[in-house]
């Protein structure tokens, strides 16, 4: 009759390719209906481990790219730190 949930609402709208997934994850659109992309935490394919916020907003930026035809930047190799790992890892 009633529901709680101690985490953010978020995934309702999953991006990914399988056959459940809702959004298209290189251009955020709806699977099946034109003109409508889905740019919030219901994006997300699964609840992040902390505060919602920062995925967020790095969805929206990067969906406001895709949306203006703006090329992501090239990956850069940067090295870091894995637990239990003897050196940085890139």
């Amino acid at each position: 009759r009633d529901a709680e949930t101690a985490l953010h609402p978020s995934c309702t709208c999953a991006m990914g390719t399988g056959p459940l997934a809702v959004t298209d994850p290189a251009s955020l659109r709806v699977h099946g209906v034109s003109g409508l992309r889905v740019v919030d935490a219901s994006a997300m394919p699964y609840v992040t481990n902390g505060n919602i916020y920062a995925p967020v907003m790095m969805l929206a930026e990067k969906a406001a790219d895709l949306i203006m035809g703006i090329a992501p930047l090239a990956a850069e190799p940067i090295p870091f730190y894995r637990h239990q790992s003897e050196t940085a890892t890139g």
